[in-house]
């Protein structure tokens, strides 16, 4: 995705399981990253890996 759509692609990985990893697992990076996104709409300067 990164070579087909360059900076428009950014990954956000949290480290749990089920696709209800957000507000749902208690993981505050995830949480943050995606919230942040949502509300200003800028995306995460690079991938992010929230354990």
């Amino acid at each position: 995705m990164h070579e087909a759509l360059g900076r428009r692609a950014v990954m956000v990985t949290v480290d749990a399981t089920g696709h209800d990893s957000y507000l749902a697992e208690g993981n505050a990076c995830g949480d943050r990253t995606v919230s942040h996104f949502l509300t200003t709409g800028e995306r995460p300067h690079r991938d992010t890996y929230c354990r």
